[in-house]
């Protein structure tokens, strides 16, 4: 390189640490890593599992008035349905009131509604129940009543139903209820039920006194120990 070059490069050189001087660029922070980086893949799954929820509380015959199940200090409404086990055939019965019974709801009371193969809530309401919806879409909810069979062989005093929002056909109902052995009433329900009962959850366990007064409702799975817990809180 000549000397003219260098002489150049020193000009070019000292021009630009002048421009530094006295028109810095401005500083670029550096990026900070977001907290929740890490766990966007989860984030992504859940917003994901709770529309799933959605859609499927979505598809239930509920009139919107809830979905979370009676409130407590309620009383249990009325029904009576076909046994998954047994041989009458039709659609539950959920009238409360003769004066609004219809098609819709049934051509009569449904406490008036008493026969072999029929699950009827009027009559398990007169001692402590514990009432169990599942569904069979959307969720593995069936072990749960399998846990309310096992609690249930140490309260006598207390009743146990299930309610089973299905899609399947009788017979194969009978199945699933004579395989896992369930040896409680199990209701059949075409959406009729879960909808008087706001039911939009799987599972459902509803708790309520002699008489009907429902004490709590819990959404989701419980353990033995909770089932039983809360079961024989009933009788207090």
């Amino acid at each position: 390189m000549s000397d003219d070059d260098r002489r150049d490069a020193r000009s070019v050189g000292d021009e630009l640490a002048d421009l530094d001087r006295t028109d810095p660029e401005p500083v670029r922070r550096p990026d900070v890593p977001r907290p929740g980086n890490k766990y966007a893949w989860l984030v992504g799954i859940l917003a994901f599992m709770g529309l799933s929820v959605l859609l499927f509380a979505q598809t239930l015959p509920n009139s919107g008035s809830g979905i979370n199940g009676p409130e407590p200090g309620s009383r249990l409404k009325a029904f009576a349905s076909p046994s998954a086990t047994g041989d009458v055939e039709g659609e539950p019965n959920v009238c409360q009131r003769k004066q609004d019974c219809n098609e819709t709801n049934g051509p009569v009371p449904a406490c008036e509604v008493r026969a072999d193969g029929v699950v009827n809530l009027c009559e398990l309401r007169r001692k402590p129940l514990v009432l169990t919806f599942v569904f069979d879409r959307g969720a593995d909810c069936l072990p749960q009543v399998d846990r309310t069979e096992r609690v249930r062989e140490d309260l006598p005093g207390v009743n146990f139903a299930t309610i089973f929002f299905s899609h399947k056909d009788r017979e194969e109902l009978r199945r699933i209820v004579r395989g896992r052995g369930w040896r409680q009433p199990v209701a059949t329900d075409d959406g009729a039920i879960v909808n008087v009962y706001g039911v939009g959850g799987c599972p459902t366990t509803v708790f309520a006194r002699a008489g009907g007064r429902v004490m709590e409702t819990r959404l989701g799975n419980l353990t033995e120990n909770e089932l039983r817990r809360e079961a024989a809180r009933l009788s207090g």
